[in-house]
């Protein structure tokens, strides 16, 4: 028999605005409880309340670097017997206004989290490319490792946010300094800020 979440949940769901609300279930400490998706990513979660009787509604985000308040993230309660029309209404009084203003900037701020991400990672498949014997490891930062098998010859080039990298050599014979000085050189050349800039951040278009 479906759980009471799973059944307000599904007498909700063809109630709620916008077409393509589907109802999946999940488990948490053994309370079986529903969620309200989207097609566009949003998800409302629906589990028991601590009152007996009584479920519980409330937003769900993806992860992210945007900053969540506890306003951002708001939940309602009602007793479970009012009913899914009852549910559809909650949702979308309470829950919805703030949500739906919240969500496309957190979906925002993942994008230019990606692109940042993604710009690290072309930075550091350079490097790699000029130094024989190199690799890249990508978390949490994507990391250059120049290993030659047999010796203690290292040399690491990490690569950070905001245009700063770090390369730090141990034990490095000449063939990998010069190819890893030489790719270095030319990222700084490359993310240097522009003249008379004196925020100390690179140019944006030279990230």
């Amino acid at each position: 028999m479906p759980s009471i979440t799973h059944q307000l949940a599904a007498e909700a769901a063809p109630l709620m605005p916008g077409s393509g609300w589907t109802v999946h279930t999940y488990t948490v400490a053994r309370d079986e409880c529903a969620a309200l998706e989207h097609p566009d990513g949003r998800r409302i979660k629906i589990s028991p309340a601590r009152r007996a009787g009584y479920v519980r509604a409330q937003v769900a985000y993806p992860d992210t670097s945007y900053h969540l308040t506890d306003a951002d993230s708001p939940s309602t309660e009602m007793r479970a017997d009012r009913g899914g029309r009852a549910l559809e209404e909650a949702v979308r009084t309470e829950l919805l206004p703030v949500y739906d203003e919240i969500y496309p900037k957190v979906l925002a701020a993942n994008e230019e989290a990606r692109k940042h991400a993604a710009i690290r990672a072309a930075l550091a498949d350079r490097l790699v490319s000029m130094v024989p014997g190199a690799e890249v490891t990508r978390s949490p930062s994507p990391v250059v490792e120049y290993h030659r098998r047999g010796t203690i010859e290292r040399v690491t080039a990490q690569v950070l946010g905001d245009g700063l990298n770090i390369v730090t050599f141990r034990y490095v014979g000449d063939e990998a300094t010069t190819a890893v000085m030489k790719a270095y050189g030319d990222v700084l050349r490359r993310t240097a800020p522009a003249s008379g800039d004196r925020s100390g951040n690179a140019r944006e278009d030279a990230r």
